[in-house]
């Protein structure tokens, strides 16, 4: 192999870095940059063993961060057996092997430490330091990442990032990241990796930066950094290569010691005999540090006196038994200045002091890893031994120390120390404990409360976990004790960082904490607690002179709450970096690249000088009126193109939103940059445009970023929803289309709100609600364009060229042919952009079925979404934030003028939704807050008011009309239950008359409400769906009484305690909400006989009815056949008597015989032949016959002419008889079947 000449400014870059005790950053462009690596490595080391620095010759180790594969193994073993089949077949000689691929490589790999790491395992390696870092597999890199990896080098170290051969470096503008796949959506474009462009643009501000490829040749980027190190290794500063130069910047090293580590050596030195502190002090590493722990000590030396003196008696001031001896020390800073630290040493100091309750509280275990290492290292420098005086506590096998099995340890879960007991000599056992911020009962009677990494924990969380008052003691418990009235509060926040931080801690809770600085509590309260504590004589009452001591007492209390004489809040802020020195440019590149530092409102001043507070935050066009300002589309194209007023932009967007959130990482920033469906808008005032100039930019009143989802294919929904498994994206679609089993919701289109930011300063005012509403016009299509043109910016791809400023390589002549591009290119932003603000009516509006927002629910933010931005509430996630503690909730709202589709479907999810609410309340969300669950309700009584007054003002528009019904068949489809009126058969469905009754006692008071509690669910469920009419409503605290005993199922004293009201005023509250639902029960009974009785109404019909049947004949049918039957016997019976002797009529066939009313020919040849006799005597001889056929034999008689002649004239005289008389008459004739 040739060897080449190193370009010195690559020693002078990491000889000043050295100097300076700041880091490095290099990027080896070439798929053989890692072959770079080793000689990198010897170069910093060889130059760090010259310079005699102890930073970099202690620590070797190397920290190599990479996806999954490393391309070569790193275990020794097999590295040689993969050498030996190398060298077996002949693919490389031995000399070759050995001398010159081998050894440099291999020799690193076995005499380096060096920590291998997954990029998804990059939280491991937290509050580790290294002298390398090296960052391989470019395309898997996030923010995240990035952020946490780079803060562990420590000055005098050096970032490599590792990229793939390129001809130009703007090709890794458009290189595609694998956090890509999560933005991509079946509906979205195509992503733009706006993040990679203004990372490589970026590189050049850095000064400590230099870009080369794989042969560590010097890539063009900046100008003025190559020059600047030119002109450092001219002047021999840069450690060039003779000996005089290496002399030189020897004795310069050595020399080097900055004011602040002087200062810190003294006090060290004053402090070394000093008990509890002087052990302490002496592991810190910066004055600020050092600062810290003095400051928390002193609280907790403060403390001790208080409870010294109150124990002997001594008098104490009226404000301080009405503060109770709480304070607070609030302790801020930015990433990687040992706050950590210094809470661990101080945790060790309050041991020492005879703290026996600790709590230490952050949002996750992993974040007080250097709190715990610390606090052990304190106990060891106070000389405490592990297993003899204290014992540590791991968080594998328990859970937040407690004796409660957890997970193992492993790949996710880092093994982490939870508690540490000290049981010594004393008598009382000691112990420090992590406690889940959502786990407040359990730091009743903690004596000290620290909480790690505040900001990243919910300001009301905050609020709950340091306004636990001396008497909170949990359920049943009350709490006197001293040490609970001492209590001590430490507040760690990290202001800007990779976990996710926001400034609503530092904006909001500190500045309510030093506003009520020495006032605690009101004037009011506080010369009431003053006044009590005096008591009376039990003799002599006039001359002990009660009243006037107690009036001295008052006075004074309020006095000093007034006057700010006591101080609580004790503020703390650490600006020296730990591991490298202050004003380090990588660190400085990385907080511009990742907005970490947006001090666009100066909020950092805002904690130095609380004094200008107030002009800090000020905005420069004051506060317009709401309903004049206007919502502006950024362009995401020219925010993010490093233009130097669209970075002060992005810089001063980013601010707010750390100012309005809790929670920001940078993932999030790229999720803006590259994301195809998001889309950021911004509310300016009505004088932006005039008050921006060329160098100049407007203020920004609110922040509203949202995110189109939906618009799937029906196919796609099928195969997903199948297998329970849904794609990255589109959150509300899915959702919805799983908990309502309706794949049609999928394939409709809206816009997710991600985030709504409002300015610190004017929040409440009315701001995000003129956004949200000029937002819903825009996506409603109700903003028009008058101008009718189209405005698009373009984007131009080569603008940023310029043949002027180009620096070619120095090393021009040894680069390949193929590279001559990338050594001669020097990348700038882009000239021509597109406009980076424009107003709603110049874009051209999508077509939308819904807007929609996801959020964790809190009474506020629900208030907000429904009642100012008039969404509906769809789903409510069950399960919890282990963090917040909040349940994640989905509201939609339609969008009619713009939708394709009947939006009939809004009001049925949403009674279903209510409806499903209803029932989990006494379950999952059990623990919700009475006036946030009664707020999920909604309005009973005007539940679909909207809709019916609707249909009602626009009854002859039958578009309308027709929505209106489809919604109803709708809900009834879904719900069940259109919400009319109970009748009466349902109410006795769900109370039975003595149910009633019970009521009626109820509500006369003639009985106990616990007689009626097995009711109240049912009252509940009858009055929240809407079944007890429109014009039935109850107050809303009696509302609240009625959900939280009905579908919450708490008791009397858990709401008397929620709605802050005696007992007495919530059971007469109870009682006529009761009473007011009995009435309306025994009206519904009562209306429902009613009908049943003649009425008015009911009378006029019967009557009407009467009149028109007056003329039709009063006798039946079956009356006037009955008539007519009686007569003809009464006939035929008078027949009958007239003849007195019974005559026999001869049918002419022999033996049988009729009865004198059947007298007819046709019916008679019917008659059967023989008589009773022949027939009995041949049924006897039946079995002697063959078949089923039983016969006689017919007989002639001879009969005399004379007998036929008298039977013809008696026959034919009978039949006269008959019809003179005029009578009719019926008999069967009996027929015998025999078979």
């Amino acid at each position: 192999m040739v060897r080449k000449k190193l370009d010195e400014r690559i020693r002078t870059l990491l000889s000043h870095t050295l100097r300076t005790n700041t880091r490095s950053l290099l990027l080896l462009v070439g798929d053989h940059g890692k072959d770079q690596i080793p000689n990198l490595y010897q170069i910093l080391h060889k130059t760090a063993d010259m310079s005699k620095s102890s930073r970099i010759s202690q620590s070797q180790s190397v920290l190599w961060c990479y996806k999954k594969e490393l391309g070569f193994s790193t275990h020794r073993k097999k590295r040689m057996e993969k050498i030996q089949r190398d060298k077996k077949r002949g693919l490389k000689s031995g000399k070759q092997l050995d001398s010159e691929s081998v050894d440099n490589f291999e020799l690193f790999l076995s005499h380096t430490d060096i920590t291998w790491c997954y990029y998804k395992d990059s939280h491991r390696v937290l509050g580790t330091t290294h002298s390398m870092l090296i960052l391989q597999d470019f395309e898997a890199l996030t923010p995240n990442i990035m952020a946490r990896t780079i803060e562990t080098v420590q000055g005098g170290g050096m970032v490599v990032f590792l990229l793939r051969s390129v001809k130009s470096l703007k090709q890794l503008y458009a290189m595609s990241m694998d956090v890509h796949s999560r933005y991509r959506t079946e509906s979205s474009g195509d992503v733009v990796p706006r993040f990679n462009e203004r990372f490589i643009l970026s590189l050049a501000g850095c000064e400590n930066c230099l870009v080369c490829d794989d042969e560590l040749n010097i890539l063009p980027l900046s100008k003025k950094t190559l020059g600047r190190l030119t002109r450092l290794g001219t002047s021999g500063g840069g450690g060039g290569g003779s000996n005089d130069g290496e002399e030189k910047y020897h004795e310069n090293v050595v020399s080097i010691q900055t004011e602040e580590d002087v200062q810190l050596e003294k006090l060290k030195e004053t402090l070394a005999d000093t008990p509890h502190v002087g052990k302490l002090v002496e592991l810190t590493k910066t004055l600020d540090q050092a600062r810290a722990v003095l400051t928390f000590l002193e609280a907790c030396a403060d403390r001790d006196k208080k409870l010294d003196n109150t124990k002997g008696g001594a008098a104490t001031s009226p404000l301080l038994s009405v503060s109770n001896g709480k304070s607070t020390v609030s302790l801020t800073a930015p990433r990687g200045r040992g706050k950590s630290v210094a809470l661990g040493l101080c945790l060790a100091g309050a041991i020492s002091f005879g703290f026996t309750s600790i709590v230490v509280t952050a949002p996750e275990p992993e974040n007080l890893v250097s709190v715990f290492q610390f606090l052990i290292e304190g106990l060891k420098a106070l000389k405490y031994q592990e297993h003899y005086d204290y014992t540590v506590g791991y968080n594998y096998g328990m859970e937040g120390g407690e004796n409660v099995k957890g997970e193992k340890a492993g790949r996710d879960n880092i093994k982490c120390v939870v508690s540490v007991e000290i049981h010594g000599k004393k008598s009382q056992k000691q112990k420090v404990r992590y406690v889940r911020p959502m786990d407040v009962d359990k730091i009743v009677g903690a004596e000290l409360v620290a909480v790690d990494e505040a900001a990243a924990i919910p300001l009301p969380v905050v609020r709950k976990l340091m306004q636990l008052n001396p008497g909170h003691g949990g359920k049943g418990k009350s709490m006197s004790d001293n040490a609970e009235e001492g209590r001590l509060t430490f507040l760690s926040s990290t202001l800007n960082g990779y976990e996710g931080t926001g400034r609503a801690l530092s904006l909001k809770l500190i500045k309510e904490l030093r506003d009520s600085s020495g006032k605690g509590l009101s004037a009011t309260d506080a010369a009431k607690f003053a006044s009590a504590d005096i008591v009376g004589a039990a003799s002599n009452k006039g001359e002990a002179k009660v009243h006037e001591k107690r009036w001295a007492a008052e006075s004074e209390a309020a006095k000093g709450v007034t006057s700010g004489k006591s101080g609580p809040l004790k503020e703390v802020e650490l600006s020296h970096p730990i591991r490298y020195s202050l004003g380090d440019p990588v660190e400085r590149w990385l907080n511009n690249l990742l907005c970490l530092d947006c001090d666009s409102f100066d909020y950092n001043n805002a904690l130095v000088n609380p004094d200008n507070n107030k002009d800090s935050l000020s905005l420069k066009g004051g506060a317009p009126a709401p309903a004049e300002c206007e919502l502006y589309h950024v362009n995401r194209d020219a925010l993010f193109s490093y233009h130097r007023l669209s970075e002060s932009f992005l810089q001063k967007l980013w601010g707010l939103y750390t100012s309005a959130h809790y929670k920001n990482t940078p993932n999030d920033l790229q999720m803006l940059s590259d994301a195809p469906a998001h889309n950021v808008f911004v509310l300016l005032g009505p004088t932006a445009e005039s008050d921006g100039g060329d160098d100049a930019l407007p203020d920004i009143l609110a922040i509203v970023q949202t995110s189109l989802e939906g618009k799937i294919s029906r196919k796609t929904i099928q195969a997903q929803l199948a297998r329970g498994h849904r794609s990255a994206g589109d959150l509300i679609p899915w959702t919805m289309s799983q908990q309502f089993s309706d794949g049609n919701f999928a394939q409709l289109s809206g816009a997710r709100i991600v985030r709504v930011a409002v300015h610190p300063e004017v929040q409440g005012l009315g701001y995000g609600s003129r956004a949200m509403e000029l937002l819903y016009r825009y996506y409603n299509g109700e903003m028009v364009d008058l101008s009718g043109g189209d405005v698009d910016g373009s984007d131009s791809e080569e603008g940023g060229e310029s043949s002027d400023d180009e620096t070619p390589s120095e090393s021009e002549d040894e680069a390949p042919a193929r590279n001559e591009l990338i050594h001669k290119e020097a990348l700038k932003p882009r000239k021509k952009l597109p406009p980076l603000l424009l107003p709603l009516s110049a874009l051209p509006t999508p077509r939308l079925d819904w807007i929609g927002a996801s959020f964790g629910l809190t009474p506020s933010l629900h208030n907000f979404w429904q009642r100012k931005v008039g969404m509906t509430l769809m789903y409510l996630r069950q399960t919890s934030n282990e963090l917040t503690g909040e349940h994640s909730a989905i509201m939609i709202r339609a969008l009619p003028k713009r939708s394709g589709w009947d939006d009939a479907w809004l009001p049925a999810f949403g009674v279903d939704a209510r409806r499903r609410i209803g029932k989990l309340l006494g379950g999952a969300f059990r623990g919700m807050d009475v006036s946030l669950a009664v707020s999920l309700m909604g309005d009973p009584a005007g539940a679909f008011g909207v809709w019916s007054k609707h249909n009602n003002e626009n009854e002859e528009d039958d578009g309308n009309q027709k929505v209106d019904k489809n919604a109803l068949k709708e809900i009834k489809k879904r719900s069940g239950t259109q919400s009319t009126k109970l009748t009466s058969s349902e109410l006795h469905y769900h109370l039975t008359p003595h149910d009633l009754q019970r009521l009626e006692l109820y509500s006369r008071n003639l009985c106990d409400h616990h007689l009626i509690g097995d009711l109240v669910s049912s009252l509940s469920q009858l009055y929240f769906t809407s079944r007890m009419g429109p014009g039935f409503r109850l107050s809303s605290v009696q509302s609240a009484l009625l959900c939280g005993l009905g579908l919450q199922h708490k008791n009397i004293d858990d709401l008397s305690s929620e709605l802050n009201l005696p007992t007495n005023q919530v059971l007469a509250m109870f009682n006529k909400a009761v009473k007011k639902m009995s009435m309306a029960f025994n009206q519904i009974l009562v209306d429902e006989e009613g009908e049943k009785m003649l009425g008015k109404d009911a009378l006029k019909k019967a009557e009407k009815k009467v009149q028109s049947m007056r003329d039709v004949v009063g006798q039946t049918l079956d009356e006037d056949a009955q008539e007519a039957a009686t007569a003809a016997m009464d006939a035929l019976k008078k027949s009958n008597d007239e003849n007195s002797k019974e005559k026999s009529l001869d049918s002419g066939v022999t033996g049988t015989k009729l009865v004198p009313e059947i007298m007819d020919p046709d019916i008679m040849k019917y008659a059967l032949k023989g008589t009773d006799e022949e027939w009995a005597n041949a049924l006897k001889n039946k079995s002697d016959v063959e078949g089923s056929t039983v016969q006689i034999k017919r007989t002639q008689e001879v009969r005399s002419a004379k007998r036929k002649a008298d039977n013809a004239t008696a026959l034919e005289n009978a039949i006269k008889s008959d019809m003179s008389s005029g009578k009719k008459s019926k008999k069967k004739k009996s027929r015998k079947t025999i078979g």
